[in-house]
C-alpha cells in the first residue's frame, strides 16, 4: 500500500545525469521516461453513496442472520438520509483539492498509527525461484544486490520502463509505439496510451523503495527517506555490518567485490553469535519499540550512529544461516526467521539462506505488491543472467560492523523481546496444500477463472470446516489510478454461499453443484473487476467511518453486526503471479484469522495457510478436498 514521504505522494526520486560510461550501470534504457504518464493518470472515483450502501447490504447477506440483516438495512437507510450525505459531500470537496486518491492519505495514516507489531501483522515475504546452477549463499546475495543497485540507478536516471498493463500487445509492444508515446505531452500521455489499449500504472510508490525506513514513534510512526546513501546493512546472526553498494563515484560495486565482503561476514561466526540481536526489538508493539529506541539512542553515541546507518541504508540484507528445503520451512524462514537477524522497519530486506534460497520481506506502509513485484522480477532476471562461477574479489572497502552498547536494562529488553518473538512464532501453525490437477491450464480449459476457482475453494473449505460463511479478503490493486492503493475483493457473496450450500447438500445433483459453482466464479470475476476499477465498497466505507468518528458522530451503520462481521476478516488471501517467484506468504493479523498466500500456475496450484487457532492443517485438508470436488464437477457438460 502506498503514500510516499512524510505526506507521501509528493516525493519524487532524484534525477541523476547519465554519462556515457554510466549506461553500463543500467538494467535497460527506456525510450519513454519513467514518470512520463504520472501527470495524466486518472483520479480514483469516489463511489456514489447509494452504490456503496447497496454493496454493503449485498456483501453482508451471507454473513448475518435475518434479524441482523434487517437491522443493517435500517441502519443503511438511516445513514443515507442523515449523516451520509454530508460526509459524502465533504469527501468529494476534499477529493477535488489535490491531484491524488481519496484513500491515499487516510490509508497511509492507518498503517502508521497502528500500534501492532510489524511481525506477521504487516510484513509479507516473496520467495524467488531457485537457481538451477546451485550458487553459494554469498554469490547469489552479491548478484541480487548488484542487480538491485542497477535497478536503483535506472530508476534515478528516469529510464526505468514505466509500469504499463498491455491489453493489446500487438499495438503497444510494436517498436514504434514508444517513439509515439514519448512525444506526447505528459499532461495527456495516459490517454494517448489508453487509446491503444495500454494502461499506465501509478509509480509513486517507487520513491520509498530504497533508502527508506519506518521509524517507530509514540502514537504514529514516521516514514523516513534519505536522498543519497551508498551502503546496505548486512545482518548475520545478531550482528549487523555496513557494506558499500555504490562506490564514491556512484557506480554499483561489482558483484565479485560484494561477494568478497559477504564472505568476510560469513567467516566471522563468533562475532555474529556474540552480538546482542537488537533486531528483535523491531518485532515489538510500535509504542514499546519507540520508547526503547529512544533509550537505545541515548545510551551511547555508537548506538545512535548504528541506528542512523540502518535507517539510511539503501536496503537490508539478511545472510540467514539456516538451509530450509520443505515449503513450509522456507516460508517461515522468509516470513520471520529467527528474529535476531531481521530489521522489520526497513522498506525491504533481501534474505538469502545458507542453501541460496532468496526472498524479499517488505514493510507494508510505504508500498503494495505491484511495485515490489516489478522490482523482484527485474532483479531476478538480471541476476540469473550473471555468471555464478566468477570468483570473489576483495572488497574495496571492508565491511564495517555496527556496534551497540547495551546497559543492563536494554540488554534485558532485548532478551525479553527475543522470548516474546519466539512465543509468538510458537503460537502459529503453518500448513501447505498443493495440487497438480487444479492449474491455470486445466481450469481455463474448463471455461472458469483460475483465481475465482481458488477463491471458491477457500469458501467451500470453510463451509466444510465450520459450516458457515465468513468475511473474506482478497487484495486488488488500484494502481490504475493516481496514488492508488488497494481495494478489497470480497469473495464471500450470496452466490458463493449458494455454491457451498449445494456442495454440502447431499441431495444436490452434480449438475446443480456445477452450475452454482460456475455462477459463483463468474460473480467473483465481476466483484474483482469492480474492485480494480475503483468501484469497491471497503475503502469508501473506511473513509466515511473515519470522517464520522473525527467529527464526533456515531452512525448506527458502523455499530451493526453486519459492519462488525464484514470488518472482522477471517480468511485473508493474497496472490502474485510471476515467473520469478516460487511462493509468498504473510501472517494472520488476529487470533482467528486464516492467512493464505496462494499461487496458480500452468502445472500446479497451492496455498500456504498460517493461523493462531490451530486449525491450519484441517483447513488445508479441506482446501484440498474442495479442489478435488470442484475439479470433478467442472468436467461435467454444461447445460
Amino acid at each position: 500500500a502506498a503514500m510516499l514521504g512524510m505526506r507521501g505522494a509528493a516525493r519524487r526520486f532524484p534525477r541523476r545525469g547519465l554519462s556515457s560510461s554510466a549506461v553500463t550501470q543500467l538494467l535497460h534504457r527506456s525510450r519513454i521516461p519513467t514518470l512520463h504518464f504520472q501527470d495524466s493518470l486518472p483520479r480514483m472515483p469516489v463511489p456514489a453513496l447509494e452504490q456503496t450502501l447497496e454493496r454493503f447490504i449485498y456483501f453482508a447477506q451471507p454473513l448475518v442472520d435475518d434479524d441482523e440483516l434487517l437491522l443493517a438495512q435500517r441502519a443503511a437507510h438511516a445513514f443515507a438520509r442523515h449523516e451520509g450525505p454530508a460526509l459524502q459531500a465533504a469527501l468529494i470537496v476534499e477529493d477535488k483539492i489535490g491531484y491524488t486518491s481519496y484513500i491515499s492519505r487516510p490509508w497511509f495514516e492507518m498503517y502508521l498509527r497502528d500500534r501492532s507489531p510489524l511481525l506477521l501483522n504487516f510484513n509479507p515475504q516473496l520467495t524467488f525461484q531457485d537457481e538451477p546452477s546451485a550458487p553459494s549463499q554469498t554469490n547469489r546475495a552479491a548478484r541480487l544486490c548488484h542487480s538491485a543497485g542497477l535497478f536503483l540507478k535506472t530508476l534515478e536516471a528516469g529510464v526505468l520502463e514505466p509500469d504499463i498493463f498491455h491489453t493489446v500487445p500487438s499495438r503497444s509492444k510494436h517498436p514504434l509505439w514508444p517513439e509515439v508515446m514519448r512525444c506526447l505531452p505528459r499532461s495527456v500521455a495516459f490517454y494517448g496510451a489508453a487509446a491503444t489499449g495500454a494502461y499506465a500504472l501509478d509509480m509513486s510508490q517507487y520513491a520509498n523503495l530504497f533508502r527508506s525506513t519506518r521509524v517507530p514513534m509514540p502514537g504514529r510512526d514516521e516514514l523516513r527517506t534519505v536522498a543519497d546513501s551508498r551502503h546496505v546493512v548486512v545482518q548475520r546472526g545478531g550482528a549487523i555490518w555496513t557494506v558499500d553498494l555504490f562506490d564514491k563515484a556512484g557506480n554499483t560495486v561489482p558483484a565479485a567485490q560484494l561477494q568478497g565482503a559477504f564472505n568476510a561476514i560469513v567467516a566471522s561466526p563468533g562475532m555474529a553469535a556474540s552480538a546482542p540481536g537488537v533486531g528483535y526489538l523491531t518485532a515489538l508493539p510500535r509504542d514499546e519499540w519507540a520508547g526503547l529506541r529512544s533509550s537505545l539512542a541515548a545510551a551511547d553515541p555508537s548506538n545512535a550512529a548504528a541506528l542512523r546507518a540502518i535507517d539510511e541504508a539503501v536496503f537490508a540484507v539478511c545472510l540467514d544461516d539456516s538451509a530450509p528445503e520443505e515449503l513450509g520451512h522456507v516460508n517461515r524462514t522468509m516470513l520471520h526467521g529467527k528474529g535476531t537477524d531481521r530489521w522489520l522497519d526497513k522498506s525491504f530486506q533481501l534474505i538469502v539462506t545458507a542453501n541460496a534460497k532468496a526472498a524479499i520481506n517488505f514493510e507494508h506502509s510505504w508500498g503494495d505488491g505491484v511495485a515490489v513485484l516489478r522490482f523482484a522480477n527485474e532483479i531476478f532476471d538480471h541476476s540469473i543472467a550473471m555468471p555464478t562461477t566468477e570468483p570473489a574479489a576483495p572488497a574495496a572497502s571492508p565491511p564495517g560492523e555496527l556496534r551497540f552498547v547495551l546497559p543492563p536494562p536494554l540488554a534485558g529488553a532485548v532478551a525479553d523481546a527475543g522470548s516474546r518473538f519466539e512465543a509468538t512464532i510458537r503460537g502459529t501453525q503453518l500448513a501447505t496444500v498443493m495440487r497438480d490437477d487444479f492449474t491455470t491450464s486445466s481450469l481455463k480449459r474448463g471455461g472458469v477463472s483460475p483465481d475465482g476457482m481458488m477463491q471458491m475453494s477457500f469458501q467451500l473449505a470453510m463451509a466444510k470446516l465450520r459450516g458457515l460463511t465468513v468475511s473474506t479478503y482478497e487484495s486488488a490493486s488500484t494502481a490504475a489510478f493516481k496514488h492508488g492503493r488497494t481495494e478489497t475483493i470480497r469473495s464471500a457473496t450470496p452466490e458463493s454461499k449458494a455454491f457451498t450450500d449445494a456442495f454440502l447438500d447431499t441431495r444436490a445433483s452434480p449438475q446443480r453443484r456445477a452450475a452454482l459453482m460456475r455462477a459463483a466464479v463468474r460473480n467473483h470475476t465481476r466483484v474483482t473487476r469492480d474492485a480494480m476499477t475503483g468501484n469497491g465498497m471497503d475503502r469508501h466505507l473506511f473513509v466515511l467511518a473515519q470522517r464520522a468518528w473525527a467529527e464526533g458522530l456515531s452512525p448506527a451503520l458502523f455499530e451493526t453486526a453486519a459492519y462488525r462481521k464484514l470488518s472482522n476478516i477471517t480468511i485473508s488471501t493474497s496472490t502474485l503471479s510471476s515467473h520469478a517467484l516460487a511462493n509468498g506468504g504473510f501472517g494472520p493479523f488476529h487470533p482467528d484469522c486464516f492467512a493464505i498466500g496462494y499461487a496458480i500456475r500452468p502445472d500446479v496450484s497451492g496455498a500456504q495457510v498460517m493461523t493462531y487457532n490451530g486449525e491450519a492443517d484441517d483447513f488445508a485438508l479441506c482446501i484440498g478436498e474442495s479442489m478435488k470436488e470442484m475439479r470433478e464437477v467442472m468436467e461435467l457438460p454444461q447445460a
